[in-house]
């Protein structure tokens, strides 16, 4: 994976994206507010449970569900004595935890197929003609709008995941997953 490939960070994009839907429903038209409503929206993605781990990251982190204003129907009273409550907590946590990993590794497993459902592995031979993904970035103009693969390039030597190409003047070894055949 790499600094360019979304799916290297996956869990922290899919959170700035629930964030960023929360704050639109919220903020002004002319989005001038959204730093104010951070904090909200921080709030409720952290007491909303989440698919991945079955619990909400404050539960994960404080062992009970979070009492919300609206819900409360009189004051809390406390029901333990401290050493009932530590030892309580340390099992609530580590139950929590656990079950959190086991679903967490579930979750990575289903996305791994998914993944794995679209990729397409190529094998390059020598000989071949492929396409390079071109990663560099010039001035003044917009990736969005560029060309994301240049060449052709005439595969010269495969090895393993390395694959050595070259153009008319020139000789780059790459990776394999910056190629895609050329027809």
């Amino acid at each position: 994976m790499t600094a360019f490939h979304p799916e290297s960070n996956c869990s922290l994009e899919r959170g700035h994206k629930v964030i960023v839907e929360y704050l639109r429903h919220y903020i002004a038209e002319d989005q001038c507010d959204w730093d104010e409503w951070v904090a909200y929206a921080t709030y409720v993605y952290n007491v909303t449970t989440h698919r991945a781990t079955g619990y909400s990251p404050f539960e994960l982190l404080f062992g009970h569900r979070a009492r919300i204003p609206s819900v409360l129907r009189a004051q809390p009273t406390p029901r333990y004595n401290y050493d009932d409550y530590v030892s309580e907590l340390k099992g609530r946590l580590q139950s929590a935890h656990a079950i959190a990993r086991k679903t967490l590794l579930q979750s990575k497993e289903r996305s791994k197929v998914d993944y794995d459902k679209k990729v397409v592995h190529i094998t390059p031979h020598v000989g071949d003609k492929v396409l390079l993904f071109d990663e560099s970035v010039r001035r003044g103009r917009s990736r969005k709008l560029s060309a994301q693969w240049v060449g052709p390039y005439v595969v010269l030597a495969a090895d393993g995941v390395n694959t050595t190409i070259k153009r008319v003047c020139s000789m780059v070894k790459v990776h394999v997953n910056r190629l895609k055949p050329f027809f």
